[in-house]
């Protein structure tokens, strides 16, 4: 039996636009990543998780996940490309993997790679 899993994202139902200039926004930033590597730690250690395919001599070789570790990844990385749309990359289990992980997507892609939290 497999557990349905909520949306990542959450909306407010009425909420209002609030503008921030650089100072404020590297504020923010910061105030997240350190909530979001507090929780990290509470979560524990990372557990690494295989790729789904992986391609040999021209074929493709299917793999499957344990149901345990996909309940334990944290956070979607999404790239978004100039053109606005939004392709998966993949699932981290925590913050720091994911900044890592999107860190170095950036380096090589004309993109911006957003990090999207999996609510439990």
């Amino acid at each position: 039996m497999t557990k349905q899993r909520k949306p990542a994202r959450r909306y407010a139902s009425e909420s209002e636009t609030k503008r921030t200039n650089a100072v404020q926004t590297a504020e923010k930033l910061t105030m997240l990543t350190e909530r979001a590597r507090r929780t990290g730690a509470a979560q524990g250690p990372l557990v690494p998780v295989e790729a789904l395919m992986t391609i040999e001599s021209d074929a493709w070789i299917w793999q499957t996940v344990d149901r345990n570790v996909l309940d334990q990844l944290t956070h979607r990385l999404v790239l978004q490309t100039e053109d606005g749309r939004r392709r998966e990359l993949f699932m981290t289990n925590g913050i720091d993997s994911a900044m890592d992980a999107a860190s170095r997507i950036v380096e090589f892609s004309n993109g911006v790679v957003l990090i999207e939290t999996l609510d439990p």
